[in-house]
């Protein structure tokens, strides 16, 4: 799985990006695709409403320059201080307010009557090749299985499905992916098709992209055990620049074509 331990301190980290993805995110859970990017099933409300709190208090401590709690007279907000933008804590959408603060992707999984991990409420605005509608409800494994998510039955489930059920609200963990994209898109990858009609394959994909159309994209996935509710929560940050920028960054080409190299044939 890759994962390591996550200094709490690490957590929610934000960077000099913070207001493209900010300028993003609002565009898109307020435009036509908004309801479809952000969903939250009854039963994991109280987890959604426990998210918005612990992320507002995180952002308040950790970016004091950044963030303050203001109360009006009917309820608690947190405002964003160079925007000016303020936002409930308590609302009837807790992981939309939660998404519009950081630069992370959110997502919550619920344990089932089963045992098993159902994905029941996301704020997932910046996903790139995967829709949250797709994924509504479906317990861990299938996740990934509908994906085709290669060695995910031979590596990958039975460590995970344990993990899950051993994780503690004490303890954090991280872990890293990446990918290459072959547009500039951060949102949604239009190469792979329209968001509204995607399915897995394309058959007029480019074979030979530009070098200059290429991107690389890495995921931060943060994961925690919740201590109110007991939910999973992910938080998804996304790293995504040219490869041409990157690759004037010493050893890095190298270090990247090796990586590639390694891919087992069914990826």
């Amino acid at each position: 799985m890759g994962i390591r331990r996550l200094d709490w301190d690490h957590w929610i980290e934000l960077d000099n990006q913070w207001l493209r993805f900010h300028k993003e995110k609002l565009a898109r859970l307020c435009g036509e695709r908004g309801s479809r990017l952000c969903m939250t099933a009854p039963e994991a409300y109280d987890a959604a409403l426990e998210t918005m709190e612990l992320i507002s208090e995180y952002l308040v401590c950790r970016y004091p320059s950044l963030f303050e709690f203001e109360s009006s007279t009917t309820q608690k907000q947190i405002r964003i201080k160079a925007t000016g933008e303020i936002y409930p804590i308590y609302s009837d959408n807790p992981l939309k307010y939660a998404a519009f603060l950081i630069q992370d992707d959110l997502a919550l999984m619920i344990e089932g009557a089963d045992g098993q991990y159902y994905l029941k409420a996301g704020a997932i605005p910046l996903p790139g090749f995967w829709r949250l509608e797709d994924k509504f409800n479906m317990p861990l494994a299938e996740i990934h299985t509908s994906g085709n998510v290669p060695q995910f039955r031979e590596k990958l489930q039975l460590g995970m499905e344990r993990f899950f059920q051993k994780l503690t609200p004490e303890r954090a963990v991280v872990r890293y992916n990446y990918s290459i994209q072959t547009d500039g898109e951060l949102s949604w990858s239009s190469s792979i098709g329209s968001e509204d009609t995607f399915g897995l394959g394309r058959k007029d994909a480019r074979l030979n992209p530009s070098i200059e159309s290429l991107h690389f994209r890495s995921e931060r996935q943060a994961l925690r055990r919740l201590p109110r509710s007991g939910a999973i929560l992910f938080t998804v940050r996304t790293y995504f620049l040219p490869i041409i920028d990157i690759a004037q960054e010493s050893g890095v080409p190298g270090r990247l074509a090796s990586a590639l190299r390694s891919w087992p044939d069914e990826i």
